[in-house]
């Protein structure tokens, strides 16, 4: 009995000593393999480190690369003298007054990797000029930037007062040793310089909107043939410092000539005929705007030829839009509209619009009174003056008609005034 329990008490020492030597011998295999497997993951990550650390490194030398070839020459005097140049050039391109390139500084590396050097610009300009200036400035692939840009309107002008700092770098190993050469660059978002004065000078950020300027035609629309035929268009425009410009956009004879800044037309005609043009202004205001275009035909008849039949008779659109009373004298505005005249007249006046010609007898309050064929007529405000009614005859103690100046005759002069 005693053996037997001996044996089991044994049995249980051996076992249990058996477990503590498997569960240390384990936990000492366990850890091996943990380790091992550490190392092995620290090594990966360092394995990632050293190709991330290489490509870093082979995107870092493309990078160097490129701003090596994008760089001013490597001599920081001759890269100074050709940038300076060339900002002086472009500046005058663009048309800006009073240029001014001033050299700053020049600052180097620790190692003399590279040198950055530093420029002040100054001028006066349009705000159109700035945007040219600066497509120019960012058009060309260089290791150039502006570090400040500062636009201040000049008073009781379109000029800004401009200034703007740029910062250029020149590298020790540029491609480019003692030149400046060009080089298109990929950095402008919009591709052409039209689209830029659109975002840019369309919205015009120094100054009110823009007004639509208005044109009107002066002078005689009836030549002779071989006669130089004159006309003035006039303009008008509500922003006083604009300056409007006249184009002739459709024109029925090649060798007319129209002067953009003073308006005036010229043509030698050289065949008999109706001949049509139209005109049409636009202002320098930022946006420029179109004014509103005008159409009219010059006549060219032989000079002992009789004049050209109307085709359509303008007294049926002719009306009386005002009767005035200017320091006790009577004024008759008579509004022509098919030509877009207004005739002015005074008693004793004598007129010839369309199919009716007279003289200005009496001027009332609301209507004025006239002598057509033998009859004396009278014409209400707002009639059509083919609508005047016959008041009696002619009396016949009558004032002389005077004629004041050339008489008032649209069929010759749609846009004269009669004097």
């Amino acid at each position: 009995m005693k053996s037997s329990r001996e044996r089991l008490f044994a049995l249980i020492v051996g076992t249990v000593a058996v477990l503590v030597v498997g569960f240390f011998l384990y936990s000492w295999v366990a850890g091996q393999f943990d380790r091992r497997a550490k190392e092995i993951a620290r090594l990966n990550t360092d394995i990632r480190k050293f190709e991330r650390t290489g490509e870093l490194g082979r995107t870092a030398s493309r990078k160097i690369a490129q701003f090596e070839e994008r760089s001013l020459p490597a001599n920081p005097e001759v890269a100074r003298t050709r940038y300076q140049t060339w900002l002086v050039n472009e500046m005058e391109l663009a048309g800006l007054i009073e240029p001014d390139v001033r050299f700053v500084t020049a600052i180097g590396s620790d190692k003399d990797i590279f040198v950055k050097q530093s420029f002040s610009i100054e001028a006066i300009g349009t705000l159109p000029q700035v945007v040219e200036l600066l497509h120019a400035f960012y058009a060309v692939d260089w290791s150039h930037r502006i570090t400040r840009l500062t636009l201040r309107p000049v008073k009781d002008s379109k000029l800004l007062d401009i200034t703007i700092n740029v910062e250029a770098l020149s590298l020790k190993r540029a491609s480019r040793v003692d030149k400046l050469e060009p080089k298109p660059s990929q950095r402008l978002a919009l591709d052409s310089r039209d689209k830029y004065y659109d975002a840019i000078v369309g919205r015009n950020l120094f100054g009110p909107r823009n007004n639509e300027p208005k044109i009107s035609i002066s002078g005689s629309l009836d030549v002779f043939l071989e006669r130089e035929a004159e006309l003035t268009i006039k303009w008008t425009d509500p922003d006083p410092l604009d300056q409007v410009y006249i184009n002739l956009i459709q024109s029925a004879v090649p060798d007319a000539k129209l002067d953009p800044a003073t308006g005036k037309f010229t043509w030698r005609p050289k065949e008999e005929g109706k001949f049509e043009f139209t005109v049409e202004g636009t202002d320098d205001g930022f946006p420029a705007k179109p004014s509103n275009r005008e159409k009219f035909a010059i006549t060219v008849r032989k000079q002992n030829s009789e004049p050209p039949k109307e085709i359509f008779d303008v007294a049926k659109f002719t009306m009386l839009t005002a009767l005035l009373d200017l320091d006790g004298r009577g004024e008759v505005w008579l509004h022509v509209r098919p030509t877009g005249q207004m005739v002015t007249l005074h008693e004793g006046d004598r007129f010839e619009i369309g199919s009716v010609k007279g003289t200005v007898s009496t001027i009332g309050e609301y209507d004025f009174c006239f002598d057509f064929e033998g009859k004396r007529r009278k014409l209400a405000k707002g009639e059509l003056l083919e609508q005047a009614k016959v008041i009696g005859e002619i009396p016949q103690i009558a004032s002389p008609a005077r004629s004041v100046g050339a008489e008032a005759d649209v069929n010759a002069k749609p846009a004269d005034k009669a004097s």
